[in-house]
Protein backbone atom coordinates (compact mmCIF):
# COMPACT_ATOMS: atom_id res chain seq x y z
CA UNK A 1 0.00 0.00 0.00
CA UNK A 2 1.40 3.30 -1.14
CA UNK A 3 -0.54 5.69 1.23
CA UNK A 4 1.17 3.39 4.44
CA UNK A 5 4.71 4.32 3.52
CA UNK A 6 3.40 7.66 2.90
CA UNK A 7 2.08 8.12 6.89
CA UNK A 8 4.79 5.63 8.19
CA UNK A 9 7.54 8.42 6.72
CA UNK A 10 5.68 11.42 8.15
CA UNK A 11 5.72 9.73 11.56
CA UNK A 12 9.37 8.80 11.11
CA UNK A 13 10.20 12.27 10.32
CA UNK A 14 8.15 14.13 13.17
CA UNK A 15 9.91 11.56 15.52
CA UNK A 16 13.12 12.23 13.91
CA UNK A 17 12.60 16.46 13.84
CA UNK A 18 12.02 16.23 17.59
CA UNK A 19 15.01 14.08 18.67
CA UNK A 20 17.17 16.35 16.81
CA UNK A 21 15.89 19.55 18.66
CA UNK A 22 16.34 17.93 21.79
CA UNK A 23 19.78 16.83 21.14
CA UNK A 24 20.33 20.60 19.67
CA UNK A 25 18.17 21.68 22.79
CA UNK A 26 20.60 19.66 25.50
CA UNK A 27 24.25 20.57 23.64
CA UNK A 28 23.86 24.56 23.17
CA UNK A 29 24.82 26.21 26.43
CA UNK A 30 22.53 28.37 28.00
CA UNK A 31 23.16 32.38 27.71
CA UNK A 32 23.84 32.12 24.04
CA UNK A 33 21.25 34.34 21.47
CA UNK A 34 18.76 32.30 19.53
CA UNK A 35 18.86 31.24 16.19
CA UNK A 36 16.42 33.97 14.49
CA UNK A 37 14.76 30.98 12.97
CA UNK A 38 13.88 29.78 16.68
CA UNK A 39 13.69 33.13 18.54
CA UNK A 40 13.98 36.65 18.18
CA UNK A 41 16.31 37.93 21.02
CA UNK A 42 14.95 39.87 23.38
CA UNK A 43 17.00 42.93 24.80
CA UNK A 44 16.33 44.96 27.73
CA UNK A 45 17.94 48.88 28.04
CA UNK A 46 17.55 50.22 31.46
CA UNK A 47 18.21 53.76 33.04
CA UNK A 48 17.75 55.61 36.06
CA UNK A 49 14.33 57.82 34.71
CA UNK A 50 13.44 56.09 31.57
CA UNK A 51 13.47 58.78 29.65
CA UNK A 52 16.80 59.80 27.88
CA UNK A 53 19.62 57.33 27.63
CA UNK A 54 17.38 53.87 27.38
CA UNK A 55 15.10 55.02 24.88
CA UNK A 56 17.63 56.62 23.09
CA UNK A 57 19.34 53.40 22.87
CA UNK A 58 16.46 51.86 21.92
CA UNK A 59 15.11 53.67 18.78
CA UNK A 60 19.16 53.44 17.59
CA UNK A 61 19.29 50.39 18.02
CA UNK A 62 16.09 49.04 16.51
CA UNK A 63 17.04 51.23 13.34
CA UNK A 64 20.53 49.78 13.35
CA UNK A 65 19.53 46.22 13.49
CA UNK A 66 16.70 46.82 10.92
CA UNK A 67 19.21 48.15 8.35
CA UNK A 68 21.49 45.20 8.93
CA UNK A 69 18.56 42.72 8.75
CA UNK A 70 18.58 41.58 12.26
CA UNK A 71 15.72 40.82 14.04
CA UNK A 72 15.58 41.78 17.64
CA UNK A 73 12.80 42.71 20.23
CA UNK A 74 14.12 45.75 22.38
CA UNK A 75 12.10 48.02 25.25
CA UNK A 76 13.28 50.28 27.56
CA UNK A 77 11.69 50.89 31.31
CA UNK A 78 13.03 53.49 34.20
CA UNK A 79 13.92 52.48 37.30
CA UNK A 80 12.32 55.27 38.76
CA UNK A 81 10.59 56.84 35.65
CA UNK A 82 10.68 60.65 35.34
CA UNK A 83 10.33 62.96 32.07
CA UNK A 84 13.96 64.56 31.93
CA UNK A 85 13.57 65.72 28.15
CA UNK A 86 14.84 69.00 27.99
CA UNK A 87 13.39 71.28 25.15
CA UNK A 88 17.20 71.30 23.71
CA UNK A 89 18.04 67.78 23.63
CA UNK A 90 14.12 67.35 22.33
CA UNK A 91 15.78 69.70 19.36
CA UNK A 92 18.60 67.01 18.68
CA UNK A 93 17.13 64.20 18.90
CA UNK A 94 14.26 65.48 16.31
CA UNK A 95 17.43 66.39 14.10
CA UNK A 96 18.43 62.77 14.32
CA UNK A 97 14.98 61.56 13.64
CA UNK A 98 14.56 59.95 17.25
CA UNK A 99 11.73 59.19 19.26
CA UNK A 100 12.03 58.37 22.51
CA UNK A 101 8.41 58.47 23.27
CA UNK A 102 7.71 55.81 20.92
CA UNK A 103 7.17 53.64 23.66
CA UNK A 104 5.51 54.26 26.49
CA UNK A 105 7.33 55.25 29.74
CA UNK A 106 7.51 52.22 31.84
CA UNK A 107 8.89 50.83 35.52
CA UNK A 108 11.39 48.27 35.66
CA UNK A 109 9.62 45.18 36.82
CA UNK A 110 11.11 41.71 37.62
CA UNK A 111 9.49 40.36 34.62
CA UNK A 112 10.96 42.54 32.46
CA UNK A 113 14.53 41.33 33.65
CA UNK A 114 13.38 38.04 33.76
CA UNK A 115 12.04 37.74 30.19
CA UNK A 116 15.29 39.70 28.85
CA UNK A 117 18.15 37.51 26.61
CA UNK A 118 20.39 40.66 27.58
CA UNK A 119 20.04 43.46 29.84
CA UNK A 120 21.83 46.61 29.28
CA UNK A 121 21.68 49.11 32.28
CA UNK A 122 23.21 52.47 31.55
CA UNK A 123 22.57 53.03 35.70
CA UNK A 124 23.16 50.63 38.54
CA UNK A 125 20.27 47.96 38.21
CA UNK A 126 18.80 47.56 41.98
CA UNK A 127 19.95 44.41 43.60
CA UNK A 128 16.80 42.44 43.81
CA UNK A 129 17.09 41.94 39.59
CA UNK A 130 19.40 39.26 38.36
CA UNK A 131 19.58 39.17 34.55
CA UNK A 132 20.82 36.41 32.86
CA UNK A 133 22.96 38.47 30.80
CA UNK A 134 24.22 41.67 31.68
CA UNK A 135 26.19 44.63 30.07
CA UNK A 136 26.99 47.85 32.41
CA UNK A 137 27.33 51.08 29.79
CA UNK A 138 26.97 53.44 33.31
CA UNK A 139 30.23 54.94 31.83
CA UNK A 140 27.80 57.02 28.91
CA UNK A 141 27.43 61.12 29.83
CA UNK A 142 24.95 62.64 30.00
CA UNK A 143 22.97 62.89 26.80
CA UNK A 144 21.72 66.06 28.49
CA UNK A 145 25.06 68.04 28.94
CA UNK A 146 27.34 65.78 26.40
CA UNK A 147 25.12 64.72 23.50
CA UNK A 148 27.29 64.74 20.95
CA UNK A 149 29.99 62.37 22.92
CA UNK A 150 27.57 60.23 24.38
CA UNK A 151 25.58 59.55 20.77
CA UNK A 152 29.23 58.88 19.57
CA UNK A 153 30.19 56.61 22.29
CA UNK A 154 26.17 54.80 22.26
CA UNK A 155 27.07 54.21 18.19
CA UNK A 156 29.91 52.68 18.62
CA UNK A 157 28.43 50.04 21.61
CA UNK A 158 25.37 50.13 19.29
CA UNK A 159 27.52 48.57 16.35
CA UNK A 160 29.79 46.44 18.63
CA UNK A 161 26.63 44.78 19.85
CA UNK A 162 25.11 44.27 16.59
CA UNK A 163 28.08 42.73 15.24
CA UNK A 164 27.95 40.09 18.24
CA UNK A 165 24.78 39.20 17.77
CA UNK A 166 25.20 38.74 13.80
CA UNK A 167 28.38 36.62 14.89
CA UNK A 168 26.68 34.36 17.26
CA UNK A 169 23.93 33.36 14.70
Amino acid sequence: MPGANIRRMSVTFDRRSLLIAAFLAAILPRGTWASPSLRTPRILLVCQFGTVKSPVARELLKRRAAQRGIQLAVTSRGITPQDHITPDLMKRLAADDINPAAQPLRKLSASDVAGADLVIAFDRLPPAFHPRRFEDWSDLPSMVNNYAIAREMLDARIEHLLDSIAAEH
